[in-house]
Formats: C-alpha cells, structure tokens, sequence
C-alpha cells in the first residue's frame, strides 16, 4: 500500500493536473474532491488502471541493468510525460523544468532520468544544474543562486532557487507565469547584427608627374 505521507503529495500533483483538463470548472472541482477524499488503497488501484505505477509483482531487470521502482514517483511521470512539466532543458540524463510551486521566480528542479537517491545521480546531472544556473543568472538577472540537492520518493533532484531582494516563499505559480519564463529562459538570444558603413573613400591622390 503506498505510504499515507506520498499518497497525499500524490493526490497534489493530480489535482494541480486536473486545471489543465478541457473540462468545464464544475467537473475540475468534482474530479478533486474525489481524488482528494480517495483512500489509499483506492488510490493505488486508480494508478495501476491508469498504467501511473508499476505493480508489486515486477521485478528488477538485472541482466538488461534496468532498475524497476515499485511505485512511479511524480518526478518519473514527468520525465515519462504523464504529469505535465514546464521544460526549459534537456541532456541525456536528466530533465530541466520549472518548478510549479516555486521559492521565488525561476526555481526550477533538475530531474535525472533514472530513479535512485541523489548519492547515485551523475555528474551530468549537476552539469546541466551548473548550465541551467548560468541560464537564469543571465536572463533573470537574481542576486545570486543557490542550488541545493535532495531526494524525494527516493528520486534525487537537484534544486535551482534565484535569490532576489525578496523573501523565499514558496508559492503556487499560474500557469501564464509558468510559460511566460518557460519561453524566456527557452528563448535564444538573436546575434547582434553590425552595420557597416562605408566610409567614402578619399580622392585617390594624383600620382606625382614623370619628370623627364
């Protein structure tokens, strides 16, 4: 049965899901009350029928090195495309997203693509923080930038947190935010094109007359 703590952080993410449904509001509301009133164990059923998590009875592939979680945590349903994220970057082991209910403006979350704690992550992984870092110092312009590890649902995450002259308070953020510094910090900067003008060329000077 999956622990009351990670049910519960569970039944957040998928209600945060259910605003992006295309459903009238009355069904939204109707939908989270059901799925925060639902048991546990009624809740566990929910996410083996809807293929969220994988069953008790798998079991670790060792000779393919595949390495099988009893229970798909929200970090693996991002990185398999079934919650919805704001991406900002990308390598080949880990995902860069938004982080929905942020410390300040531009925290974002480094997710490694394969779950286990952050003992085992890879150093891709922190290039990519140190790269998307870098990323938002430029285009956000924060006074500094902590970056700060963790592991949740036995998943290891990196933390990116822009420090302002503002107070960290962690904050649900709209949607509209979301995509507005999804599209700043996805955007590339366009080259500055250097306009070169001709300088009108001197009257070449008269070569000196042949003296016979």
């Amino acid at each position: 049965m999956i622990p009351k703590e990670d049910a519960n952080k569970i039944k957040e993410q998928i209600i945060k899901q259910i605003d992006s449904w295309q459903a009238s509001e009355e069904q939204k509301e109707q939908a989270k009350k059901q799925i925060s009133e639902m048991p546990a164990e009624q809740l566990e059923d929910f996410l083996v029928k809807n293929k969220l998590i994988k069953t008790q009875g798998q079991e670790t592939d060792k000779e393919e090195g595949k390495e099988v979680s009893p229970e798909q945590c929200p970090f693996c349903l991002i990185i398999e495309g079934k919650l919805q994220a704001y991406k900002i970057d990308e390598n080949k082991n880990s995902l860069a997203v938004l982080e929905i209910n942020p410390l300040s403006s531009g925290h974002s979350i480094i997710i490694p693509k394969k779950h286990q704690s952050i003992e085992k992550v890879s150093s891709q992984s922190f290039s990519l923080a140190k790269k998307t870092a870098a990323r938002i110092k430029t285009k956000l312009k924060p006074k500094e930038i902590s970056i700060q590890s963790a592991t949740a649902f036995g998943h290891g995450i990196i933390n990116i947190i822009p420090i302002y002259d503002k107070k960290l308070e962690r904050k649900k953020a709209e949607e509209k935010e979301l995509k507005e510094l999804q599209e700043k910090l996805t955007s590339k900067e366009k080259p500055k094109t250097t306009i070169i003008r001709e300088k009108k060329s001197k009257e070449l000077e008269k070569a000196p007359r042949r003296i016979p």
